[in-house]
């Protein structure tokens, strides 16, 4: 859950109620991707496809992605045109950034992720509740909005403990983010997810198409599809995780 404090409380107190956001209550926004030179350089060459993603992170600067949001849910996606480049890096590139849609939806606190596997479709599940966010002291400045940092603990690659950093403004009152991540009292202009930093770049306030989510797919949690796949690999090739 989120960990409302006196931090938190002060900050939502300072921030007052007549912003720019609550005038506009719907918008787009655009982020850049590039690499977590940090975490690269943590990155072992032992590992088998060590070079692949080293050659997919030098192309992260060719994708962009689009967060489409209303007080009732959030579509973020890559650029279809740039997700359609035909070069294997930048298709390498655009499958470790994420290459496909997320919908957010703010008043239940849910996060899905769409993909397609083995023929059939999912929608990958997660609780905005379940991040545990963090409230730190720190702030950066955004495209000119003011933003506070929150951490978070997830399990990453190989199931060990993963640390997410993120940027929210307390000015756009949404409950979203890059990449599905959500829970906290302002959208997320910054995040620092594994290998890959998401900033925006971009944002406009104002009416938007109406977005449109069908649950149409198999739902799973995140570690539900991951067992699902690990289940599948033992059962086809043998193999298990250790």
């Amino acid at each position: 859950m989120l960990k409302i404090n006196i931090l938190l409380f002060l900050l939502l107190f300072c921030a007052g109620f007549n912003t720019k956001a609550q005038k506009n209550n719907s918008g787009v926004a655009v982020y850049r991707v590039y690499p977590n030179m940090k975490r690269v350089e943590d990155l072992s060459p032992k590992n088998s496809i060590y070079a692949e993603i080293k050659d997919a992170l030098k192309h992260l600067d060719q994708l962009q992605y689009k967060l489409y949001f209303n007080t009732e849910i959030a579509y973020y996606d890559i650029e279809e045109q740039l997700a359609n480049e035909r070069h294997p890096a930048v298709q390498n590139a655009a499958k470790l950034a994420r290459n496909t849609p997320f919908y957010t939806l703010q008043p239940s606190g849910e996060s899905f992720n769409k993909i397609e596997f083995m023929g059939d479709d999912y929608l990958i599940a997660q609780k905005c509740s379940d991040y545990a966010w963090e409230i730190q002291q720190e702030t950066k400045i955004i495209q000119g909005y003011t933003c506070h940092k929150a951490t978070s603990i997830i399990e990453g690659p190989n199931e060990e403990a993963l640390e997410i950093i993120a940027y929210f403004c307390l000015q756009l009152s949404f409950n979203y983010g890059p990449k599905g991540y959500c829970g906290l009292p302002g959208m997320i202009l910054y995040l620092e997810d594994h290998l890959v930093i998401y900033e925006m770049t971009k944002l406009q306030l104002e009416p938007i198409d109406a977005i449109v989510f069908e649950r149409n797919g198999i739902v799973k949690t995140r570690e539900g599809f991951s067992k699902y796949v690990d289940s599948l690999a033992t059962a086809t090739f043998g193999w298990r995780k250790n």
